[in-house]
């Protein structure tokens, strides 16, 4: 009963990993995949720990267990703080990562070492394999970490629902809920029962919570969103080049627009030479004059608005953008009112030269 416990939370898990990379956008946050792999691993670590008949094979599955127990908490902080759209330092990921990693270190220390475990004891209980374990000095950190990352995770979702109105409500309901589940999992739910590890529960509620959550999350950044759109739009491309001006990266758009990068190399001059001087002298205009203008190119029977702009990891230039968008049909309307008014212009010089013959013939 319990091993077929542990194997349906694990097939659910699977399907949860499915549905996310089936609805996956490029615009989601690496955390959502992490969430999921974590969660996966954990529920089939369950499986195979719960399949285990050896101490020592008990105990290789169970540091891998840990993986998940000791950065799936985490990850899903992170995660929380992206949606309440609170931004930390980088010194303060480096030091919740690095707190993390020593508490996992001593995860690693089992059966080598009395500090994380003192004694380790394999029971089969209901046809499944439980390990029966003295806690050591050093598992007060694992406490330790469980009860700082969740304290943390309560007080994002605090300061964002009473800080940050742009931030969803029903987003941080649900995540509230998962926290909470998360605690009575922990807590509670082994002082009912230490046959089945209710952790593993908790875990697959965060996966479903987490799905919920990010089938919306994007339509909460405009940012995201509008970039998404145009893109897809394929009436902008997009168009890096690094600092000595090496092909990077194009949008399929862009690549239309100009079919002469289509098969240029990364990390590449351009290739065609007729397009690198193009490019060479809008991007020579930028760093002249310190500004980004707007360029029009003709080609063929299309008219081009390209605008060169500095290219930023993070803080740091690291090359320059070009963002071509097809303006041809805005240009073409122009160019119409102009000939219009043109016309126009004519036909008021030759009345206005007739009015003027009319007078001038006009005995007074």
């Amino acid at each position: 009963m319990v091993l077929t416990f542990y194997i349906v939370i694990c097939i659910l898990s699977l399907i949860c990993c499915a549905v996310f990379y089936w609805k996956k956008r490029n615009f989601y946050s690496v955390r959502y995949t992490m969430i999921f792999l974590l969660a996966f691993l954990s529920h089939f670590c369950y499986v195979l720990l719960a399949l285990a008949r050896d101490v020592r094979e008990a105990l290789i599955i169970n540091k891998f267990l840990y993986v998940g127990g000791c950065f799936l908490p985490l990850v899903g902080l992170l995660l929380v703080f992206s949606i309440c759209k609170i931004h930390v330092s980088k010194w303060v990921h480096f030091v919740l990562v690095g707190f993390c990693m020593i508490v996992y270190c001593c995860v690693l220390t089992s059966g080598y070492l009395p500090l994380f475990y003192e004694s380790v004891e394999l029971e089969i209980h209901d046809g499944a394999a439980v390990l029966m374990k003295e806690y050591g000095p050093l598992h007060i950190l694992f406490y330790a970490e469980i009860g700082i990352l969740l304290v943390l995770t309560f007080y994002a979702l605090i300061y964002g629902y009473l800080h940050k109105p742009d931030v969803s409500r029903r987003n941080l309901a649900i995540a509230a809920f998962m926290q909470i589940f998360s605690i009575f999992a922990y807590f509670i739910g082994r002082a009912i029962t230490k046959d089945i590890e209710w952790m593993a529960v908790a875990d697959l509620v965060d996966e479903i919570g987490f799905l919920i959550i990010m089938d919306r999350v994007v339509l909460y950044d405009v940012g995201d969103l509008v970039s998404s759109s145009i893109i897809k739009e394929g009436q902008f491309g997009y168009i890096s080049l690094d600092l000595q001006k090496r092909y990077l990266s194009a949008t399929d758009a862009a690549k239309r627009f100009f079919p002469e990068i289509a098969h240029n190399h990364a990390d590449k001059i351009i290739e065609n030479e007729d397009v690198r001087v193009l490019f060479d002298k809008w991007i020579e205009d930028l760093k002249r004059e310190n500004v980004s203008k707007l360029h029009y190119h003709r080609r063929g029977e299309f008219i081009y608005a390209v605008r060169v702009s500095d290219l930023y990891d993070g803080s740091k230039k690291r090359g320059y953008l070009l963002e071509i968008n097809d303006d041809t049909a805005h240009q073409q309307h122009l160019e119409s009112i102009e000939r219009y008014n043109k016309n126009l212009n004519e036909e008021l010089k030759v009345k206005t030269r007739m009015i003027r013959d009319l007078r001038h013939k006009d005995p007074k």
